[in-house]
């Protein structure tokens, strides 16, 4: 299990993604749009079920590096992301499905779970380049990625469709 200390004037720790966390990530995504935001379309329904993240998850590191984070304080869930190689023979990592609870956003909890995940892609994945995706119109999403510096690389037009709107991605790098 993978432990990192934070201090944000409390205790926090980002720890490797536990079975049972999925429950409580999936109580703060009350729309079928957020859900969509978070995840595209890596999952067949909405909402999902705890046992859908978790069999995506399993499946995924069965295919190579696929490292789902957890933020806790004093074991309370209250953030989550995963790192992943997209390709076996490069030292670029790349975030995802990066989520903070709903009741505790715009207090730099998304700023300092990103901060921590980069730290540990560096320090223990050897991490040369850190990436990510994010719709465009996720703007506090971008706005965060951004503050931690995040920079716009490029975008892919019409990658999502939701309910008839054409969704653009947005690729983001770290400066």
């Amino acid at each position: 299990m993978i432990y990192i200390t934070i201090w944000r004037g409390d205790f926090m720790k980002l720890r490797s993604y536990q079975e049972n966390d999925a429950k409580e990530i999936l109580k703060w995504i009350k729309t079928e749009r957020d859900f969509r935001l978070w995840s595209a379309d890596r999952y067949d329904s909405y909402p999902a079920k705890p046992e859908d993240i978790n069999n995506n998850y399993n499946n995924c590191k069965k295919n190579g590096l696929f490292c789902p984070m957890t933020l806790v304080d004093d074991e309370k869930v209250i953030g989550h992301l995963i790192l992943r190689r997209p390709n076996k023979n490069e030292n670029t990592i790349r975030l995802g499905f990066i989520i903070v609870d709903d009741g505790m956003r715009g207090k730099g909890y998304g700023k300092e779970i990103i901060n921590q995940a980069i730290k540990y892609a560096k320090e223990n994945l050897n991490a040369g380049e850190i990436n990510l995706g994010v719709f465009a119109n996720n703007n506090s999403a971008i706005w965060c990625y951004k503050a931690v510096g995040f920079e716009e690389v490029g975008i892919e037009k019409n990658v999502y469709s939701f309910q008839g709107e054409n969704w653009d991605c947005i690729e983001m790098k770290l400066k």
